[in-house]
């Protein structure tokens, strides 16, 4: 019997970009193949309804899926196939039948999964579950969507996809997917098969462009996921060529080169964005890049949210036609998502496609509750709490199936399985007991475990984690208290799963978890290669019950906190030219959610008002102003004479190594000439330290760590905060220290050596961006001593220290004792050392000290010899002096590796503190030897420079060389040091220090008339020191010097200073041939005001004694005959007087000389001496 066609009404088109719909339409009830016919809805119909008669069975929902559960016995796919009633011959041609009604590509697409059943019936392949429905003449369909077979793709696509038929999701967001190369955003729920949806991305990329002419970025929250996606894609993209790399570490040369090679890179948005900060060193990278994707996107309301916020609008800004991919939880403004990504780089403007699923679309139903508890407002007793109400919650809920409760903190974890234990114990069996016998090193886990209960945390060993795993997924274990570290990563067959307390540790105090985390926790539960359903317990506190339901239910808005945490940002769009003013960050911030966000809930950033458009524009000025002022206070950025905002060198530094403000800051607190320890204490006070958590039981073993031997710089005072665990675990590697014996002790080994793994993952960017950062402030020894944490953080041992032997393969601990022995300690030691030697040394075969010694060769053995080329002396300005360093090496051979590395050296000139010098040179340039040529600046005789040369990060490379400069003190500029501050005299009056004018020559001293004043009885005695330069300014004596510069012949010596007239006839052979040597600078002194208590020849004594060679009088001075009859310049008599301030004796001065003759003064008080006030 031929199908009756069903005949439906036709409904206008309402969209104009669905012009490939046909006008044939039908409502979703009947949409249960691509053809309209009766007998297939009788069909359907009668096989269903045979088997609820016969099984009494209810179809439900499934989603083409091949995993079956492993309890279920496997059957063969015939005996899942129901024998259909006879059925005439279908007359229905499929080509002309069929009718194609997908979504427009580029429009909004909702699926409303929430339709009564009876709209919604199940009709699938026959070996994709028990119970499905087959119709061999139509795709199967779920929820009124037609799934998509993965013989749509190529041949060699399809091999990727284990499953044959794709689910509801993955089949609504196909064509938009693979059939387009638009934007894309999905939201949806855990565990629905949202990853597909990036693979089939990938697949569209791969069957479209030439492999080796793309590169695909993959964006994860969490490095757990980015490892899990590298593993699960390096098996599933090895049949294409492609390379999966993982970008989540601290980047160096080997990371960027492995970047380079792979076809998808798997990284965090930290990473990338410390990546595309300097996108210009990477810009034939980041022009590769045609695919983005983004994994967890709803994390943009959390504080990282702003970090991926930037990344995204950078990409889509440097980016070349990137195309973007955006996956999140089921969240209720995914439209607003869409709209910030655009359609296409094409038409921006145009929101991208978007599909949202809810709950029903989860291929296993997961029920969620929330439990709110009265605070008591101590968390450690509402936390107690919580353990008295654990029980209740598992026997409600549990079912005595698998249990996963997740937990805070690593103690509790523990506190927790043993409570449960002491539950378990008392006969209340609420889970069944192991059902094999195991043994773990843990003997509290030892212990817990046996009852069925066991803990798992970053602290315990790996190898009692790997077996806490296997046991729960082999069901012998049925209980497990685990922190975050489960959250993701390797699917456990848990069916409830309980937060027990929504209170963490984070960023150095206590807080609630993210969004994120709670997600992913809740996620584990109702695996569907483990189960059918699965339940979610969220155990709070009475004020956040409604948050987390909100949360639950996908109801929560997803908003920007770029706004909150944008300095950084900011200073880093600075440091690229993105940004360069103010209106110029404001038309940034249009491009991110933000601006998308504001303009749709303004009330949420406290915008209020009736001109929205206007207050949104205020309101951003008000943020970029704030944090712009912020960078400018720290020192980060400044305003050129042009008005462009550009950062100085700190906040480039800052920019590139991806360090805090608050960070930076303290780096650069450091003041002129720190030492190691400074240095080590402020890269411990750093900000990215403050999730690293001193915990109460930690604190012993840490003060006994700073006790021992090898502390080269111990803590002073309590060992407490975060900023001492750093310190000491930087230490403790350093000094390549044993933890101290004891078992109360040991237990704690696995959780140091975490926190030490987190804290070497920081402190490589932040010494390396404080050495940068010194380079600017020209403080060599600062930048020395840095140079030196840096080589020794790379070596993990001290300079000084025999441990540097461990830097080479097969020398450890014990070997380096027994070279130490015998006095062995550094490598140069060691290089001089032959091989048989090292052999009996370390007690070891040959050819251990062949090898040894071959390895060694890969280091360089530095030489380096400095030389003085050339002076240049004006005697205005400091002698420059222009000098020569040669560099080379001893080795036979090129050390250009070690350990795979290419070695990189460090030259470095210095002067008294001044940096002169400084640049790094790849080691296999210096074949051959090279010389480096630099300038300075000398201001006085006697100076040493000192030039040091090194590898960068091998300890024991260092060598230097010094010289001593031949400068003749006559080349110096004359030099002037300050005067003493005079104590307040009589009058009340005080001196000031001494101040430069352009009137004199640069070492001119101006006297201010209130210092003139002096008291008879105040006169220095002749016991004691001598004078000082404080005295001359008390007589009102201004010294100076001949501001005159030297003058050289052209026979190359230096003019004299003999006023005669025709230096060429003069007798004087100093006159005709000139000096050797530069003329001594003539010392002058002039009288500006003198004090009528002064007298000439107490003057004419302090001078001399200051080494002033000619006195100029005042003119004006009419008062004294004698002084108006002296001739301008009058020689001293050559007297040395003697006494101090101290005494109030008058001391016996002999008369001012005048052309070597005595000259009697006319009046008595002219012999008085001023009387310098004390």
């Amino acid at each position: 019997m031929a199908h009756e066609r069903l005949t439906l009404p036709t409904q206008p088109e309402t969209d104009s970009r669905s012009s490939r719909r046909k006008s044939l339409t039908r409502p979703p009830h009947l949409d249960l193949c691509g053809f309209h016919c009766y007998q297939c809805l009788r069909s359907v119909i009668n096989v269903i309804s045979k088997l609820k008669a016969r099984f009494a069975y209810v179809p439900k929902k499934t989603y083409g899926r091949r995993e079956r559960s492993p309890i279920t016995p496997t059957k063969d796919r015939s005996q899942l196939r129901r024998k259909r009633p006879a059925q005439p011959k279908s007359t229905c041609d499929p080509e002309k039948e069929f009718v194609d009604t997908p979504t427009p590509l580029g429009s909004r697409k909702r699926v409303r999964a929430n339709q009564p059943k009876s709209l919604a019936p199940v009709a699938q392949g026959t070996s994709h579950g028990q119970g499905a429905i087959a119709l061999g003449h139509a795709p199967p369909v779920v929820q009124g969507i037609s799934l998509v077979p993965v013989t749509r793709l190529p041949d060699r696509l399809q091999q990727i996809f284990s499953i044959e038929l794709f689910n509801a999701i993955q089949s609504t967001v196909f064509g938009a997917v693979y059939e387009s190369n638009d934007n894309v955003v999905v939201s949806a729920p855990t565990g629905s098969g949202k990853t597909i949806i990036m693979e089939l991305a990938i697949c569209r990329l791969v069957d479209s462009m030439e492999q080796g002419s793309y590169k695909v970025i993959y964006q994860a929250p969490t490095k757990a996921l980015c490892a899990e996606k590298k593993r699960d894609w390096d098996k599933k993209f090895s049949s294409l060529g492609l390379v999966c790399t993982e970008l989540t570490g601290d980047t160096d040369f080997h990371q960027i080169t492995n970047v380079k090679n792979g076809d998808v890179i798997i990284t965090t948005p930290e990473k990338w964005d410390s990546m595309t900060r300097r996108w210009q060193d990477h810009k034939k990278l980041l022009q590769m890049v045609k695919l983005f994707l983004v994994d967890e996107i709803h994390m943009l309301k959390e504080s990282r949210g702003a970090t991926l916020e930037v990344v995204i609008t950078r990409m889509k800004s440097i980016g070349a036609d990137v195309r973007f991919i955006a996956l999140s939880a089921t969240v209720p403004n995914s439209q607003d998502i869409a709209t910030w990504l655009g359609k296409n780089c094409a038409y921006p403007n145009t929101p991208a496609y978007e599909a949202r699923f809810d709950e029903d679309f989860r291929p296993v139903k997961l029920q969620k509750f929330v439990y709110g508890y009265n605070n008591t407002n101590n968390d450690f007793m509402f936390d107690k709490s919580l353990d008295k109400m654990l029980p209740d919650v598992i026997k409600k809920h549990s079912a005595r199936k698998p249990t996963m409760i997740f937990c805070s903190t690593r103690q509790m974890c523990q506190g927790t399985a043993k409570m449960l234990v002491e539950h378990w114990s008392k006969g209340e069996h609420l889970w069944p007991a192991p059902s094999k016998s195991f043994s773990f090193g843990d003997r509290d886990l030892q212990n817990t475990a046996l009852c069925g209960v066991a803990f798992h945390h970053a602290g315990l060993d790996k190898n009692d984690r790997i077996l806490v795993e296997k046991l729960f997924l082999e069901g012998s274990i049925f209980v497990i208290c685990c922190t975050s570290t489960l959250a993701v990563g390797i699917n456990m067959p848990a069916y409830l799963v309980i937060l027990r307390n929504t209170n963490t540790f984070a960023e150095g105090r206590p807080k609630e978890y993210d969004d994120l985390e709670v997600m992913q926790m809740i996620g584990r539960a109702g695996r569907p290669q483990f189960d059918t359903a699965g339940v979610a317990v969220i155990m709070t506190k009475n004020e956040n019950k409604d948050k987390y339901e909100r949360m639950i239910a996908g109801t929560d808005l997803i908003e920007s906190c770029l706004h909150e945490n944008l300095v950084e940002h900011l200073n880093a769009e600075i440091g690229m030219g993105t940004i360069t003013d103010v209106d110029s960050a404001k038309l940034w911030l249009k491009s991110t959610f933000l601006w998308a966000r504001m303009k749709r809930n303004p009330s949420h950033y406290r915008i209020q008002g009736q001109t929205i458009v206007m207050d949104i524009e205020q309101k951003l000025e008000e943020i970029c102003e704030k944090d712009v002022t912020h960078l400018q206070e720290a020192s980060m950025v400044y305003q050129s004479q042009e008005g462009r905002l550009k950062c100085t060198p700190a906040g480039t530094a800052m920019a590139t190594y991806y360090i805090k403000l608050e960070t930076m800051k303290g780096l650069l607190a450091l003041g002129p000439g720190s030492k190691t320890a400074d240095i080590l204490q402020a890269i411990s006070e750093a900000q990215e330290f403050k999730d690293l958590r001193m915990r109460v039981n930690e604190r012993m073993i840490f003060r006994e760590i700073n006790k021992g031997l090898g502390m080269k710089y111990p803590l002073k005072g309590d060992i407490s905060t975060t900023a001492h665990k750093a310190n000491i675990l930087i230490q403790f590697e350093l000094g390549s220290m044993e933890y101290p014996p004891g078992e109360a002790f040991q237990k704690y080994n696995n959780s140091l050596i975490q926190d030490k793994s987190f804290v070497f993952q920081h402190v490589h960017r932040l010494i390396r961006c404080l050495i940068d950062c010194l380079m600017e402030s020209k403080d060599a020894v600062t930048l020395k001593n840095a140079l030196a944490v840096a080589r020794c953080l790379s070596a993990k041992c001290w300079e000084d220290s025999p441990n540097q032997l461990r830097q080479l393969d097969g020398i450890g601990p014990a070997t380096v004792k027994k070279f130490a022995m015998a006095n062995i300690r550094t490598l140069s030691d060691l290089m001089a050392t032959e091989a048989h030697r090292v052999d009996m040394i370390a007690s070891r075969n040959p050819p251990f000290g062949a090898n040894v010694l071959k390895e060694l060769a890969n280091i360089p053995n530095f030489t380096i010899t400095v030389t003085q080329i050339t002076k240049t002396a004006n005697r205005k300005d400091p002698v420059k002096v222009m000098c020569r360093a040669d560099i080379g090496y001893t080795n036979k051979g090129v050390p250009s590796r070690f350990k795979g590395s290419m070695t990189i050296a460090y030259f470095l000139a210095e002067c008294d503190g001044q940096l002169l010098d400084f640049r790094r040179i790849a080691v296999n340039k210096l074949q051959g030897g090279r010389d480096v040529r630099f300038t300075a600046e000398v201001v006085n005789p006697g100076q040493k420079i000192i030039c040091y040369v090194s590898c960068e990060n091998i300890v024991g490379t260092i060598k230097s060389a010094e010289i001593k400069l031949d400068i003749e003190p006559s080349l110096f500029p004359p030099t002037l040091k300050p005067t003493p501050t005079l104590p307040k005299g009589d009058n009340g009056a005080s001196s000031n220090k001494w101040q430069k004018t352009s009137d004199f020559a640069p070492a001119t001293l101006l006297i201010k008339q209130d210092v003139l004043s002096r008291s008879h009885n105040d006169a220095p005695s002749q016991d004691g020191d001598e004078y000082d330069d404080g005295y001359f300014a008390a007589a009102g004596v201004q010294i100076w010097e001949e501001p005159e510069e030297p003058l050289q012949l052209p026979n190359g010596n230096w003019a004299c200073k003999h006023k005669c007239g025709n230096k060429s006839r003069c007798k004087h052979i100093c006159c005709r041939e000139g000096l050797e040597r530069l003329p001594k600078m003539v010392k002058k002194a002039t009288l500006i005001k003198r004090n009528p208590e002064s007298s000439p020849p107490e003057l004419a004594k302090c001078l001399k004694k200051g080494g002033i060679d000619f006195v100029d009088l005042a003119t004006d001075d009419n008062s004294d005959p004698l002084i108006n009859r002296m001739q301008t310049r009058v020689s001293m008599a050559n007297c040395q007087p003697r006494f101090t301030y101290q005494s109030r004796i008058k001391p016996d001065l002999s008369i001012l000389m005048a052309n070597g003759k005595a000259s009697k003064p006319e009046r008595e008080e002219e012999s008085q001496l001023p009387s310098p006030s004390l």
